[in-house]
C-alpha cells in the first residue's frame, strides 16, 4: 500500500507526455481494426440478406438491436469497397 502527502509549496511529478507520433500511429491502427471489422460485419450481412435467411436491413438492425441508419451505413462500406478495388485496378493497368 502506498500513500502519497502533497508538500506544500511543492508540485506532484509531472507524469510523461506520450509521444505525438506513437499517439497517432496507435489511432491510425486502431481505426484500420475498426474498419476491417465493419467490412467482415458487412461482408457477413450481405451474405445473409442475399442467401434470404434475412429479408431486408431493417431486419438485420432489429435482429443486432441498433438501428437502420447504423446499418445502413455500415452496408455502404460494401459499395465503397468495391470503388476502392475499381480504382486500385485501373491505377495498377496504367503502371504496369
Amino acid at each position: 500500500m502506498e500513500f502519497r502527502m502533497a508538500v506544500a509549496g511543492r508540485r506532484p511529478a509531472a507524469k510523461p507526455k506520450s509521444d505525438p507520433v506513437v499517439k497517432a500511429e496507435r489511432k491510425r491502427q486502431d481505426r484500420a481494426a475498426r474498419r476491417a471489422r465493419n467490412l467482415a460485419r458487412v461482408h457477413y450481412i450481405d451474405g445473409l440478406v442475399r442467401s434470404g435467411e434475412v429479408a431486408d436491413l431493417a431486419a438485420v438492425a432489429r435482429m443486432c438491436g441498433v438501428s437502420r441508419a447504423r446499418v445502413s451505413k455500415i452496408s455502404s462500406l460494401l459499395a465503397l469497397l468495391t470503388a476502392e478495388q475499381e480504382r486500385l485496378a485501373c491505377s495498377q493497368r496504367r503502371t504496369g
